[in-house]
């Protein structure tokens, strides 16, 4: 990328700041209005940095890795959710491309502090945290730092640096990262994660043990005010009014719990049933009753006005009276997985592993997965150093996150994710698994009823979800509706959406507050910027960066023989509402069908060179194709 001194865009602070660990180096970039409005910000320009910055020998653990710690246009400025984080990187679970989102307050601090993307790369020879206040950006000693967990880590810097509550954001790697647990997430502000691919793991393979964030005092100046007023107050009536965001406005995705179950795709017990076990009481698990159930403590993101991301004061058991984070549905979720069916616990368990920096979705597979092989003896308690892991018990479970997080014992094969520690136990219990063939875990939903999320997830290259969300159907050429068990259909709608998140996710802003039209959000960006971006330049810029994040995988040898989810995973359910579908006797033709809708070469993998003339990625197609 160039170095230009040209006018910055509106919404941006115009530098990235580049830090190389291994030489203490610490330095700015500046770019030009016109690479901005290439790459805009978040998984835009991360995607374009990984492509072109980190070779294939690089490997997650290599030093010539990048670590991008982005926000975007968005941040900063008076709409709502817009502190966002995205976090690009060469992940530990595929060993390819990452994007990866957080919430809270780090992308606000960064814009005020005059930057809109930190780039790592690099090894530091000693433990380190990246301390920035304005204008003085410092590499400091994190030896007394280690063995906290991000809690502790958070506290320890407020006390150290003097700046308490929103005045400093912290995003760490934890004990997981500090041991490089493959599934080791970056955690800040209390209750904020960038969970997927092993992001963690890869801080802590560059000995960085924190990013602490002031926040500054740097001016950011929007092109348009009137009018960026204008459309942000539409959109945050829309999230209060319109029937499909009302509720998450008013609860979050609390109500995931009660309302996935009745579909089916509530994940219990690691996909041995959908049905709810005998006797229990939904009653507890709604949304409204989970928002009461408990004293709260404010503490939402920057700029925000979703009811989401409380704390709260457990009420009873074992642990009343702490403090934890009031789980999003995925927090619940892993807690099902389990066989856990207790709010209380599965709270404090959500914040465990939080504070201990895992990604919550792995975690769930992962144990679910031992308690399964447990109960019909693939696994034995001599195997699990004495532990003896039955549904729902939380004291097992949280010694088996302990040996985890410091890779004790079984915990150093567990250390490793589903995928490895089940194909290294081999046998019968390798076919208990749930795991994307690339080494990656879905999402926490059972997707044998969300075909949509399968596909998506298999196919994708980070790792996760990459296609984007059905909001305003009719922009895309969708129907407000498709038959979920229709393959055809199915693969149209996932290939079709391929795009829009990747440029939700260069905002700057929350997935949440997000859920309006991708014409509400262009004429956001432009009001911010003084472009003229249009919902089709939007879709073009979202293929463009799903075609660099592609392309740096196969280039990482991550290719469509990998597309496939595992035994367990692509299974058929025996009960619930999905008994009568199979994915997996669909799965070829819906496979086939996405790759004709996005035009890619379904043998190779590879975009194909028509798609990258029309998108103007000349070297991309040279680096795939040839001259």
């Amino acid at each position: 990328m160039k170095a230009q001194a040209e006018q910055v865009p509106g919404g941006y602070a115009g530098k990235v700041l580049r830090v190389d660990l291994g030489k203490n180096k610490i330095w700015t970039q500046t770019l030009s209005p016109a690479e901005w409005r290439e790459c805009v910000g978040g998984v835009g320009l991360g995607a374009k940095i990984l492509y072109e910055e980190v070779p294939a020998k690089a490997h997650w653990d290599h030093p010539e890795n990048r670590l991008v710690l982005a926000t975007g246009p968005f941040a900063g400025l008076p709409i709502w959710g817009t502190g966002g984080l995205t976090v690009t990187t060469r992940g530990a679970m595929t060993n390819g491309a990452t994007s990866t989102q957080a919430n809270g307050f780090f992308g606000a601090s960064l814009k005020f502090s005059g930057y809109d993307a930190i780039v790592l790369q690099g090894k530091a020879k000693k433990w380190v945290y990246l301390y920035i206040n304005d204008d003085v950006v410092e590499l400091r000693d994190a030896k007394h730092l280690l063995g906290k967990d991000t809690w502790e880590t958070q506290d320890a810097l407020h006390e150290e640096t003097g700046f308490t509550g929103h005045q400093l954001s912290v995003y760490s790697s934890g004990v997981a990262g500090e041991n490089k647990v493959r599934f080791a997430a970056i955690h800040g502000d209390y209750g904020h994660v960038a969970s997927k691919n092993g992001c963690g793991a890869v801080l802590g393979d560059k000995k960085v043990k924190a990013v602490a964030i002031v926040r500054g005092t740097k001016p950011l100046a929007a092109h348009d005010v009137r009018g960026l007023y204008h459309v942000a107050d539409t959109i945050a009536h829309e999230l209060q009014t319109n029937p499909t965001t009302k509720g998450l406005y008013a609860l979050g995705t609390l109500p995931g719990v009660v309302n996935l179950s009745r579909l089916g795709v509530l994940p219990i017990r690691n996909y041995t049933t959908n049905e709810l076990p005998d006797g229990v009481d939904m009653g507890p698990w709604e949304g409204p009753a989970l928002r009461e159930g408990f004293d709260h403590r404010g503490h939402q993101c920057s700029a925000c006005g979703m009811h989401h991301c409380h704390q709260i004061v457990l009420n009873k058991g074992r642990h009343k009276g702490e403090i934890v984070d009031e789980p999003e549905y995925e927090g619940w979720s892993c807690s099902w997985a389990l066989g856990n069916t207790d709010p209380n616990s599965a709270a404090w368990l959500n914040t465990q592993l939080d504070r201990a920096c895992l990604d919550v979705n792995e975690f769930g597979w992962l144990i679910g997965w031992v308690m399964e092989c447990y109960e019909k003896g693939y696994l034995t308690a001599k195997q699990l150093d004495g532990i003896k892991p039955k549904w729902g018990d939380m004291k097992a479970v949280t010694a088996l996150l302990k040996k985890i997080i410091h890779r004790e014992g079984i915990g150093n094969l567990l250390a490793e994710g589903t995928k490895r520690a089940s194909e290294k136990i081999g046998g019968e219990a390798a076919k208990c698994a749930i795991y994307v063939t690339k080494g990656s875990s879905p999402r926490g939903h059972d997707h044998r009823g969300r075909w949509e999320e399968m596909l998506d997830t298999c196919v994708g290259s980070t790792g996760t979800l990459e296609s984007g969300q059905m909001i305003e159907p009719q922009e895309m050429g969708l129907p407000a509706r498709f038959n979920p068990f229709d393959p055809d259909a199915v693969a149209n709608v996932v290939g079709k959406m391929l795009g829009r998140r990747h440029f939700e996710d260069s905002l700057g802003s929350c997935i949440f507050t997000t859920r309006t039209s991708l014409k509400n959000l262009c004429m956001a960006l432009n009001a911010a910027t003084g472009w003229d971006y249009t919902p089709e330049e939007a879709m073009r810029f979202g293929r463009r960066t799903a075609v660099y994040l592609r392309a740096f995988n196969l280039r990482c040898g991550i290719g469509p023989e990998l597309e496939k989810p595992s035994l367990r995973y692509g299974s058929q359910p025996h009960n619930g509402p999905a008994k009568d579908n199979s994915v997996a006797d669909n799965w070829d033709r819906m496979i086939k069908t996405w790759y004709d809708i996005v035009d890619y070469d379904q043998k190779t993998g590879r975009p194909k060179r028509k798609l990258l003339k029309q998108l103007g990625m000349k070297q991309v197609e040279r680096d795939l194709w040839g001259a």
